[in-house]
């Protein structure tokens, strides 16, 4: 009950008034639908009679029907913009708010998840949402108001006829009380079936480049083509479900009405039943077993949203994992970074992946982390960004438990560059001007920004090497990059990243691996710019800075080095302490200074 209050108090009431409304119109419109028929019953009663007389009752009979017609086409209109504009309206909020939880959301909860899942229910699901609070919500409704009226006019025109036609309406009852726990537990089949469709095609998609350089199409296609079959086959018995159903009620009609037709016959040659009443119940009937028929419609509607709410509201529900915050942090210095005996094991981790880290970076200066791959170098990027939540009493800035601050305030102060950068498919220069702008800006608008001066663009452009790519690009900055930076190379995207993150300028600035895709002439000139760093970005301060790479000659300038492996500090100092010391490191600078020579 829980979920279905928190849908009801969040979605539905603030849709109450015109849903009062749209029931009054639905009240109108099944009130002249059930009195139309009635006004023939007793034009056809009247012409009974024959006559001058007769002929002046129905021309008023007539008048009334016109006027009827007329009442109930704007009421019926009416009934339908009432009851589907709050579905429109819910399916917004729906889309709004599940897109916000996800962006609340933090790292386990994606490795734990499919991307497919989740496309499915930001899409798919809130349209089923919206087809429950709409279409389905129109039909309950009506139905609600059509069969108490209906059956208020035939018990009013013929009570014993009404008693026989409800028998095999009571038959068809029973068997869709069966149809709707069998077609429940198929549709909630059926959704998790297409979230494992969708996960498999965005997994094609996104690896459609290996799939064709290993001419492997077809086992893709193998692959895909099994989970769609699967969902085709649960689809189609669902359609077979829902395909007998609608029969299976418009045969309990018909029956009802043949037995209508057979007793009310017999009454008005022997008792003188009016002819007028029993077409007026013939007609009523029929459009009760329509009413009854529509049910079928409306029950795949209501399972499909009541299953899609269901697994929105678990959505909804999934904590962020965050700690309570306490401590607003307002940086207008680069910081003192303090890290206390930090471990920290990923949730389904069988021994921690860090051990002990003890770290002190002053405000303004620059820590070097270098290490093997696997040595957990990103994996204390991570925890320092608040990627994963680091343990209680482990990371402070500036004396604050990195805990206590706000995640907003805490990602706010930073500037981040990982490893594997991610673009939006829009020009460079949105992409590198993210901060404050819209990231999916048109390209049309690309005239009016390059119009406007940039001085701090230009900076952090010749600080990560990029002039010399963008002339080459066929709009300069203005260049659609493509999805993901399809149009750019993986050392291109890296150096996208880096602009981006000095274009932020903020206090504290975290390097991940940013050269592992360049060559060594672009990484001798973006060493020598992030050395200036220590000069600040457009006139500000100096950032505290961590630099985290495989690459001895990038942290030759760091104030200091810590070596990881293992997960834990191994080797620590300056560049050239650590070569006097003849370590891993060491090792490793003579090795890769043998490669460059």
């Amino acid at each position: 009950m829980g979920s279905t209050r928190r849908f009801l108090s969040r979605y539905v009431a603030p849709n109450l008034p015109p849903y009062g409304l749209g029931w009054v119109m639905l009240f109108a419109t099944n009130w002249v639908v059930v009195r139309i028929p009635a006004i023939v019953g007793e034009a056809l009663t009247i012409l009974e009679e024959r006559g001058p007389q007769a002929l002046a009752g129905t021309r008023s009979l007539a008048t009334e029907l016109l006027v009827l017609g007329a009442v109930v086409i704007v009421v019926r209109s009416l009934s339908r913009v009432l009851f589907f504009n709050p579905g429109r309206r819910v399916e917004y909020q729906v889309g709004v708010d599940v897109f916000g939880h996800l962006l609340s959301l933090q790292r386990p909860f994606y490795m734990k998840r499919k991307v497919g899942e989740l496309v499915s229910i930001a899409s798919n699901d809130t349209t089923s949402v919206r087809l429950l609070v709409g279409f389905a919500a129109l039909q309950v409704c009506n139905v609600a108001v059509a069969i108490p009226l209906h059956l208020y006019q035939m018990a009013v025109t013929d009570w014993q006829l009404t008693l026989w036609c409800l028998i095999p309406v009571a038959f068809g009852a029973v068997y869709m009380q069966f149809t709707v726990r069998k077609f429940f537990g198929m549709v909630r089949d059926s959704m998790q079936m297409l979230a494992r469709v969708s996960d498999r095609i965005l997994e094609i998609y996104s690896g459609i480049g290996t799939v064709r350089s290993h001419a492997a199409e077809a086992a893709a296609f193998e692959r895909f083509d099994l989970r769609n079959r699967e969902y085709l086959d649960l689809q189609l018995r669902i359609a077979r479900v829902r395909a007998f159903s609608m029969p299976v009620l418009g045969f309990s009609g018909l029956v009802g009405t043949g037995i209508v037709l057979w007793v009310g016959s017999m009454q008005v040659v022997d008792d003188g039943m009016p002819v007028g009443n029993l077409a007026t119940f013939t007609a009523l009937l029929m459009s009760l077993v329509g009413n009854l028929t529509a049910l079928a419609w409306v029950l795949a509607a209501v399972s499909r949203g009541v299953v899609s709410w269901g697994r929105i509201d678990e959505l909804l529900e999934t904590p962020p994992a965050l700690p309570d915050e306490r401590s607003p942090l307002q940086l207008d210095a680069p910081p003192k970074l303090e890290l206390r005996a930090l471990s920290f094991q990923y949730p389904d981790g069988d021994e921690p992946a860090l051990h002990d880290i003890d770290i002190t970076v002053e405000p303004g200066k620059t820590l070097g982390i270098f290490g093997k791959t696997g040595s957990g170098k990103t994996t204390l990027v991570e925890v320092l960004t608040r990627v994963h939540t680091p343990p209680e009493g482990t990371v402070f800035v500036d004396g604050i438990d990195a805990r206590d601050v706000p995640l907003a305030d805490f990602r706010d102060a930073m500037a981040v560059v990982p490893q594997s950068p991610f673009l939006f498919s829009t020009t460079l220069r949105e992409n590198i001007r993210l901060q404050g702008a819209n990231p999916y800006k048109a390209a049309a608008d690309a005239s009016t920004t390059e119009a406007m001066p940039d001085a701090r663009l230009d900076e952090v452009l010749t600080a990560a090497c990029l002039w010399d790519d963008v002339e080459q690009l066929p709009n300069g900055l203005d260049t659609v990059v493509g999805e993901r930076g399809v149009m750019l190379s993986g050392g291109q995207r890296q150096r996208a990243a880096l602009a981006r993150a000095l274009y932020r300028s903020r206090p504290l600035l975290l390097l991940d691996d940013i050269l592992s895709a360049v060559d060594q002439g672009t990484e001798a000139r973006m060493v020598s710019a992030i050395r200036q760093l220590r000069g600040g970005v457009a006139g500000s301060m100096a950032p505290t800075t961590i630099i985290v790479s495989h690459r001895t000659s990038v942290l030759e300038h760091a104030d200091e080095i810590v070596v990881l492996a293992d997960g834990r500090i191994v080797e620590r100092g300056t560049h050239v302490e650590l070569l006097a010391k003849g370590g891993e490191y060491a090792e490793t600078h003579d090795h890769q200074g043998g490669e460059g020579a």
